[in-house]
């Protein structure tokens, strides 16, 4: 599985120069919620963690334990916390549905798919909860949407949507419709009480992001270089914006501004009807998805520097940048995720940092999900 998977990456690490490449044990991906950090570690495990601030942090539990199944393999997408289980999509090609509190499937927990199949393609796309229909989506290398049912991971259709090529992109949901990109170069909008296709719309290229709902339209970057603002009702294109570079990471917004990472470099912030209103180019391709907190936007550079935005739309030019972090000798691949003003950071030498942002940036704690120590 791993030298498929490494296969795949490199048609699109040629056509990027060498911008993605790369180990196949996973981005390091953390989530937090309570209290407790959850990372999809690059040692091939699902780690939770007591999360005191900066008295630091203590390891609860990690999933699998080593005695019960063999590794999960890597983790490329955020883990996703609903009620009292984690949903991760793991390297391994399996969905797992954890008791948050225990650490193991139990009796409240599931695996999916069912069974012990075939040597099964990566899960690169992130679990997305649809809470109309109380299910979580699952999207597959092999272009397969599922929907389960979040409590009994039973399946809810007949059998899986279809794309035409594989699935990195996670699902966007809203209103009891699934959105998502495909390497089809196809957007879709799907019905996730029936799995049935709502509407299509072909790029020019691979749509590898998590789609934006916003202002009614779809944002959706793709691999031509084009992001897209499609009608949520029908797909139709309501604008288009150029840039030099792939669009990868998905876009934010903070309710105003649409914010889109290029791997050119360049954070293009957007009006609603696609108007760029100024860019900050940060010197490095943006694989990870950037964040808003209450003090500017969050950005993640793929050679480990970790930048805070203003986002007014005025003309500030290199004082748009508030603060300027830099990790030694890694890369940031993960998406950044964001609980009020901490912002939660994982990169590719195995480690996770909380960092404060008020006047600029302060780590409050770091580790090492196999060493437990940061090197800095």
């Amino acid at each position: 599985m791993l030298v498929l998977f490494a296969l795949l990456l490199l048609p699109l690490a040629a056509a990027c120069q060498g911008d993605i490449g790369g180990r196949t044990d996973g981005w390091n991906p953390p989530a937090s919620k309570d209290g407790v950090v959850y990372v999809g570690t690059k040692e091939g495990q699902v780690k939770a963690y007591d999360d005191d601030g900066f008295e630091g942090v203590k390891e609860v539990w990690a999933f699998p334990s080593g005695q019960t199944q063999p590794d999960i393999e890597g983790v490329y997408s955020t883990p996703l916390i609903v009620g009292d289980l984690v949903y991760v999509a793991a390297e391994d090609g399996f969905l797992y549905a954890i008791d948050k509190e225990t650490g193991n499937i139990g009796t409240k927990g599931w695996k999916r798919p069912l069974g012990q199949p075939p040597e099964l393609p990566p899960l690169v796309a992130g679990p997305a909860y649809d809470s109309v229909n109380q299910q979580v989506l699952s999207a597959t290398d092999d272009g397969k949407l599922y929907a389960y049912n979040a409590t009994s991971g039973d399946e809810a259709w007949t059998r899986p949507f279809l794309a035409g090529a594989s699935i990195w992109s996670t699902p966007a949901v809203a209103n009891g419709i699934g959105y998502f990109g495909s390497h089809d170069k196809k957007i879709y909008a799907v019905t996730l009480n029936d799995g049935k296709e709502l509407w299509q719309y072909e790029t020019g290229g691979v749509v590898a992001g998590k789609p934006l709902i916003f202002d009614g339209k779809l944002i959706a970057g793709s691999f031509d270089k084009k992001l897209y603002a499609l009608s949520l009702a029908d797909g139709t294109v309501e604008w288009t914006f150029g840039a030099d570079r792939w669009f990868w990471a998905g876009a934010v917004t903070d309710g105003r501004t649409i914010f889109a990472p290029n791997m050119d470099g360049n954070i293009y912030a957007l009006d609603r009807n696609g108007n760029l209103l100024w860019k900050h180019d940060v010197d490095a391709s943006i694989v990870s998805q950037p964040v808003v907190t209450p003090r500017g936007l969050v950005v993640a550079a793929k050679d480990g520097r970790i930048i805070l935005l203003d986002t007014s739309n005025e003309d500030l030019g290199l004082q748009r940048e508030l603060s300027n972090l830099t990790l030694a000798d890694t890369e940031i691949k993960a998406a950044l995720f964001s609980d009020g003003e901490s912002v939660y950071v994982g990169s590719q030498d195995h480690e996770v940092r909380r960092i404060e942002i008020k006047g600029g940036q302060v780590v409050m704690w770091c580790l090492h999900t196999e060493d437990t120590l940061c090197s800095n």
